[in-house]
């Protein structure tokens, strides 16, 4: 992936902008990708001022693409051994990952679904 300068960026979204057929017409994708990749090299403020773009708008874009690309669970503590659970109670979810590691989940509560949820959004699990 080619590195872009400052300037061809900033020549780039000059003539987008002597193109455009209405005052509010959308910035395209391809111009939004490249402003992005400007600012992992650059900086925000640096690649704000090169495009004439607001530094809340491309941070706005640049946060909606990083939540829509992977869900983080929140969860810090993890204990492994074996459940406390009387011997005829059954697990209400169990994952197994591509690994073959088996997760079991005994209590019923909304952590534990979102628990599931993002095991089950990683892919691969059975």
């Amino acid at each position: 992936m080619k590195v872009e300068t400052l300037e061809e960026l900033k020549a780039a979204f000059e003539g987008w902008r002597s193109k455009k057929r209405h005052m509010r017409e959308p910035i395209p994708s391809d111009l939004r990708e490249r402003a992005h990749r400007a600012i992992d090299v650059y900086g925000l403020g640096v690649v704000a001022r090169a495009t004439k773009l607001d530094q809340s708008r491309l941070k706005g874009e640049r946060g909606q693409r990083a939540a829509a690309g992977a869900m983080v669970p929140s969860y810090s503590r993890m204990e492994l051994g074996p459940p406390a659970v009387a011997a005829t109670e059954r697990p209400f979810a169990e994952v197994e990952t591509p690994a073959g590691l088996k997760i079991r989940i005994f209590t019923h509560t909304a952590e534990a679904l979102g628990l599931v949820t993002s095991l089950l959004a990683m892919g691969g699990a059975r």
